[in-house]
């Protein structure tokens, strides 16, 4: 057996284990990333990135090449027994909230492959076809086994992160349960090339008093990945042949090639813990629920970026922000595979009553509450996952204007020919914004303490968003406000900054 050190040891390497190695290594720690995988998937699996993601891309520095890969689309079409009954256009209702006001296809085989290239550049190789074997852990560090071509090594960290899924290695030897249920109906996943009554560049739902269909756009140009249940008490062996009449039934799509057929049963589970020890949960390894709503891989994603600046805090001595992962995290996936619970229930039921609500009530109702900007706003906050936000977490304190510690940083367009306040994001780093004037005592205070500071004009846009003239915001390395003060309070800044810088 061999052996070597590390920072941090990734298993997994799916989106959720290659995004926390890019954060990490952005920030100059040393990781290791093992996947029993030859390499990157090969199938398109998860295919929605939202606009939080988008936003973390662009932290990153490959948010435009994210944007050259995929296709955005702003519409849902719903049909119920093949007609069409309602549309709701999610076009203008973000322009003012993200950069990415839309929702985004941008398969998982995309994602990974535009990650590993950018850990490639950056010196980091994945190690492929090598199997985690086991996970020790003492007061002062972490060993994990690796075995690879019948090699066995011994891996030291300071920290292992399981990134590896619902069957995580890791979380089972850490003794965490997945807790939680399964539906008994088996599902289908179909990626195929269609022509039809399915509005092209739309996501399509068929509704029908006991089934239904979702027909999201892919990247290519009239292909579609189909979303729905497999017919009870057919083997799964027969493949795309048992769900054929299911959707010539639907009077939608004329299939004309099918490009990845596959069956899985949804799980609603949630971890236990997200957090023992110097082991982190992430990803599927941590939260299972229906892939419907295009939150999955979203979720994983974020939730690496809310781990790899604790960790690299963490390494360098301060892990006191360690102990908010699971505080932040956990409620928010709790409250997540709750609701796609509840929502999925609905969708699948095979009652009268329930088909009924999706034939008749949904239709009847759904054009009439969609019609207000509110609504839709609403819509697409949720699902864009702009509207996460931690409030309960230690990290946050105090309120300035409308924004509170513990909310994403709101979005400030510059006038033109000017950047964002985005932008500042990119060095991955704390630092303080103030949009107006900054106090003197402020700078010096920035100074001394070697907090940049970034001042912006108080622009209209700026109030409209909701933040207070010359107020002072400590923003976190991820993008959210860690502490909000209507002005320049030097105790609370010196305790703030010494609790978790």
């Amino acid at each position: 057996m061999t052996g070597s050190g590390t920072d941090v040891v990734i298993s997994g390497a799916g989106p959720t284990g290659l995004m926390l190695a890019l954060w990490l290594a952005r920030l100059g720690v040393r990781v290791r990333v093992a996947d029993l995988k030859a390499g990157p998937v090969l199938e398109t699996r998860a295919i929605a990135v939202q606009a939080r993601t988008l936003e973390f891309y662009d932290q990153l520095g490959i948010g435009e090449e994210a944007l050259r890969r995929g296709r955005h689309f702003d519409r849902i079409s719903l049909f119920v027994r093949g007609m069409q009954r309602a549309a709701v256009r999610l076009k203008d209702v973000g322009d003012d909230l993200t950069p990415h006001p839309y929702l985004y296809i941008l398969t998982q085989d995309q994602n990974e492959e535009l990650l590993v290239s950018e850990l490639s550049r950056l010196g980091v190789t994945v190690d492929w076809q090598t199997e985690v074997m086991a996970v020790t852990q003492g007061e002062d560090g972490v060993t994990v086994m690796f075995r690879r071509a019948g090699q066995d090594e011994g891996v030291r960290a300071a920290y292992v992160a399981a990134c590896d899924g619902a069957g995580s290695v890791v979380r089972h030897a850490l003794g965490i349960s997945l807790s939680g249920g399964t539906y008994s109906q088996r599902f289908f996943v179909a990626d195929v090339d269609a022509h039809g009554a399915v509005r092209e560049g739309n996501l399509n739902l068929s509704l029908d008093s006991h089934q239904f269909l979702a027909f999201f756009p892919m990247p290519q140009p009239d292909r579609y990945r189909v979303v729905g249940e497999y017919p009870p008490g057919v083997d799964e062996a027969v493949g795309f042949p048992a769900v054929q009449p299911q959707l010539e039934a639907s009077r939608l799509a004329g299939v004309s090639a099918v490009h990845w057929f596959a069956t899985y049963r949804v799980h609603h589970r949630v971890a236990d813990t997200f957090q023992r020890g110097r082991a982190f949960i992430l990803g599927d390894a941590g939260h299972v629920h229906t892939p419907v709503g295009g939150q999955g891989m979203n979720t994983g994603l974020g939730d690496a970026s809310n781990l790899a600046w604790k960790l690299a805090q963490a390494v360098r001595g301060r892990p006191a922000a360690l102990t908010t992962y699971d505080a932040e995290r956990r409620p928010f996936a709790l409250s997540l595979v709750n609701t796609t619970d509840r929502i999925f229930t609905t969708v699948v039921n095979p009652s009268a009553l329930a088909g009924w609500v999706r034939t008749v009530l949904v239709p009847l109702v759904m054009p009439r509450v969609m019609h207000f900007r509110p609504m839709r706003r609403f819509l697409f906050l949720t699902i864009s996952q702009t509207r996460l936000h931690y409030p309960d977490s230690p990290l946050s304190e105090g309120r300035a204007g409308r924004i509170a510690g513990g909310q994403r940083l709101p979005w400030v367009r510059g006038a033109a020919g000017e950047g964002d306040n985005f932008a500042a994001l990119r060095s991955l780093s704390w630092q303080v914004h103030v949009y107006g004037t900054p106090d003197p005592a402020l700078l010096t205070w920035c100074g001394v303490r070697d907090l940049p500071l970034r001042a912006f004009p108080f622009s209209a846009r700026a109030k409209r968003a909701g933040l207070a003239q010359d107020a002072i915001y400590v923003i976190r390395p991820d993008g959210y406000v860690g502490l909000a003060l209507p002005s320049f309070d030097r105790e609370r800044l010196d305790a703030y900054t010494d609790r978790w810088l």
